[in-house]
């Protein structure tokens, strides 16, 4: 537990004992998640490979400002609470996620974000397998409907913030592993890397890029109609 700071002298005491908080505006403080999973899109083709998709985890709100429109999960910062505490709690109780990997993304604070108060909002970026989490109370979309979406507050800024903050690591970090499956094809992860880049990736180039970061698991897929292909996974984390 972190240590309550202390007044050092006996002029410091007799400050803080005077300071009043009530001669500023009130500002309060929020965060929310940018969830962000990989899901297949079945094929009814038994000799297409599936198609994967990148999606985000929308709430619906229940409650005015922006009642019946969507927006990322988050909530109030409690008193007692850290940030990341926050995060966990309110990620539980709407979508039913627990100890999914996030990192923060950047702070949210224009001057009219909200219309019920200044409220400053640290986002996060969350990453997940899709295909083995299940949610509650929240739904997936994929990225063309938010495109034709209108959201909650700032909240497409924050998305399009978390995508630019997630193409910008692909290259460079395991990042991306938190959203694959345990074992998968190189063909399924060059997959993901494009969805999310945008753009198709030469296959030699790719497999530099990745050298270093996925081992071969010595087994072989066995799906029906397709050739077999190699199972990997990612070097630990």
């Amino acid at each position: 537990m972190k240590k309550v700071y202390k007044a050092s002298c006996k002029e410091e005491e007799k400050f803080l004992e005077q300071y009043d908080s009530k001669a500023f505006d009130p500002i309060a403080l929020s965060v929310d998640a940018v969830v962000l999973g990989v899901m297949k899109s079945e094929t009814d083709n038994y000799r297409k490979l599936d198609k994967q998709i990148l999606r985000v985890l929308l709430v619906k709100r229940e409650e005015y400002p922006y009642k019946g429109f969507y927006s990322l999960p988050g909530g109030f910062v409690g008193k007692c609470e850290t940030m990341e505490d926050t995060l966990s709690r309110t990620l539980e109780a709407k979508t039913g996620l627990k100890k999914i990997y996030s990192e923060q993304l950047y702070t949210f604070g224009e001057v009219n974000r909200d219309p019920r108060m200044r409220i400053v909002s640290c986002a996060y970026i969350s990453l997940l397998d899709e295909g083995k989490t299940q949610v509650s109370g929240a739904k997936w979309f994929d990225l063309n409907e938010i495109e034709q979406m209108r959201l909650a507050f700032d909240h497409k800024e924050i998305i399009n913030e978390a995508l630019k903050r997630l193409r910008g690591k692909i290259n460079y970090t395991n990042i991306v592993f938190h959203m694959m499956p345990q074992q998968f094809t190189i063909s399924e992860l060059q997959e993901v890397y494009e969805i999310i880049l945008g753009e198709k990736l030469l296959a030699p180039a790719f497999r530099r890029t990745i050298a270093g970061k996925i081992v071969d698991t010595g087994k072989m897929t066995g799906n029906a109609g397709h050739r077999p292909s190699r199972l990997f996974k990612a070097l630990e984390m």
